[in-house]
């Protein structure tokens, strides 16, 4: 198992040797978290709820992956005490689906199938590209920081303009969400995000 248990100050050592500058890392909760070392592979879904089945041990505040990691399935959270996420290297998922006090830190390029997010208490940084098939944002929920492109299509009732994300550059391929998504996600023409998220809790289609 390429796991274990550290502190947070074995964490900020190894968030300095990877050169994450402080800025990122100090917004993160102190406590213990689960390392990951190198690459890793989880087939299914990779909750951040606690007492959920998940991929490894369950920390007390969050889990780091000191390489790549992708997901098969969906990273996702429904309770106000969700568990942090922090990638050093490129995240790759179907789906993500935040509604609570989220924190995920990635350090390479993001790729999803699905991006949801609402709620503003939250900590989402994404050092490279972040890129999505679709990218839905409500209620003031946005990036804390995208520091390469920003593309997809984007619905973002609680904006006027995606570039105030502070991306370098902006891609919205801007497909109308009746021919993007699947009727049974659309409820009288808009997402219905908790159907969303059951979907793609349970690997169903959300794209047509």
């Amino acid at each position: 198992m390429n796991t274990r248990h550290i502190t947070w100050g074995e964490a900020t050592k190894l968030f300095e040797r990877r050169g994450v500058p402080e800025s990122t890392w100090k917004s993160l909760y102190d406590g213990d978290y689960v390392l990951h070392y190198g690459n890793a592979d989880v087939s299914g879904n990779f909750p951040l709820n606690r007492g959920e089945d998940h991929p490894w041990d369950e920390p007390d505040i969050g889990y780091i992956v000191d390489g790549d990691l992708t997901v098969s399935g969906s990273v996702y959270d429904i309770d106000d005490d969700a568990m942090a996420l922090v990638v050093l290297g490129n995240l790759r998922v179907s789906g993500i689906h935040l509604t609570c006090d989220s924190k995920i830190v990635v350090t390479g390029n993001t790729t999803a199938d699905v991006m949801f997010g609402e709620y503003t208490d939250k900590y989402l940084v994404f050092h490279g590209d972040l890129r999505t098939t679709m990218l839905a944002l409500d209620n003031e929920c946005a990036p804390d920081l995208v520091g390469g492109t920003l593309a997809g299509t984007m619905i973002l009732p609680s904006y006027s303009d995606p570039t105030e994300f502070g991306a370098t550059h902006v891609e919205d391929a801007a497909v109308p969400i009746t021919e993007l998504l699947v009727p049974e996600v659309l409820t009288g023409g808009r997402l219905d995000s908790h159907v969303l998220r059951e979907r793609l809790i349970a690997g169903l289609p959300v794209l047509s």
